[in-house]
């Protein structure tokens, strides 16, 4: 089960509708590699840990599952290795430089977001800061469910309140994400456009938007409603929308929640139209173990799942009348 960082996104949620004893069967598979190898994968590939791209998301895969109803695994002990990914590094740096455990975890336990001075070495990816805290306080958030869902009412609350760590990285000045030094001082000069190495394969403008977990929260963050769609209408208008790219692939469906159901619709029509062709080159980008192709399925039926690990449903723009 390669390249978790994409098929979290739309892959699984995909799964989970049209074939859910594969997607079991995927969720067994992620739990017995973390019993056997002390860890969950971070980005399994060739049957074994990398330590390539960022985040945490097996677990996000795991109670995906679970929300939608999903048994016949082991929800305990996928709780528990979820756990130790959040808060226990490897003990031996050959497991850390195999792919083991989450980069700079100390840092993000430390100071709430990944400072820029640690630039997370013995990874794929070096640096990557900003990114790497949006998608732990994700995984947070996710891990939370989980914990609630079985019960564990204090690990629930720890890791909800861990969730709101995104926080520590939109600048509230530009309302953008931003790098952050260790004195709490952001990142200048600044260009939310631009690329930088906190950012994964992609810009300030595009992983503001990665607060799946709290997109009301976000939305106050930089600056309100209002505000928001502004933002929203500047990385469309502007080009900065990157559909070829796994970051981008929420984003039109969230005019949704700032009360701008038609943009989605316009937005999520436009990308269908214009970013895939019937061609041998009909896909904006690499097919990533086939989340390009599962974003279309799922926005050509008229939804996307937002926020993977929760059972809710962003409303599109369907190119069908009906279904058989």
């Amino acid at each position: 089960m390669p390249s978790a960082w994409d098929t979290f996104r739309a892959v699984h949620p995909l799964l989970t509708i049209l074939d859910p004893d594969r997607d079991r069967d995927m969720v067994k598979s992620l739990i017995a590699k973390g019993e056997q190898g002390g860890f969950l994968p971070i980005f399994p590939a060739w049957n074994s840990y990398t330590a390539e791209m960022v985040g945490d998301h097996a677990g996000v895969i795991i109670t995906d599952a679970y929300v939608k109803g999903i048994r016949g695994f082991d929800a305990e002990a996928a709780f528990r290795l979820m756990r130790k990914n959040a808060t226990e590094q490897p003990g031996t740096v050959e497991s850390y430089r195999n792919g083991q455990g989450r980069r700079p975890l100390d840092s993000y336990m430390k100071y709430g977001y990944i400072p820029l001075e640690d630039h997370v070495p013995n990874a794929f990816h070096g640096n990557e800061q900003v990114s790497r805290t949006l998608e732990y306080a994700y995984d947070d958030y996710v891990l939370s469910v989980l914990a609630s869902a079985l019960g564990h009412t204090a690990d629930a609350e720890t890791f909800a309140k861990r969730a709101e760590n995104y926080l520590n990285v939109i600048d509230p000045e530009t309302g953008f994400a931003r790098g952050r030094h260790a004195d709490g001082s952001w990142d200048s000069p600044f260009d939310p456009a631009a690329t930088y190495t906190y950012i994964t394969e992609s810009t300030p403008f595009v992983y503001t938007f990665f607060v799946l977990q709290d997109i009301p929260g976000l939305i106050e963050a930089v600056h309100g409603r209002e505000a928001f769609v502004k933002k929203l209408d500047a990385l469309f208008d502007g080009g900065y929308y990157d559909h070829g790219n796994e970051p981008s692939h929420h984003i039109a469906y969230l005019y949704d929640d700032a009360g701008v159901p038609a943009k989605t619709q316009l937005h999520v029509h436009d990308v269908m139209s214009k970013q895939y062709r019937n061609s041998n080159d009909g896909l904006a980008g690499n097919d990533d173990a086939g989340q390009m192709s599962a974003w279309y399925v799922m926005s050509a039926l008229g939804f996307y799942a937002v926020t993977p690990g929760t059972p809710r449903y962003s409303i599109g723009t369907p190119r069908f009348d009906d279904l058989p």
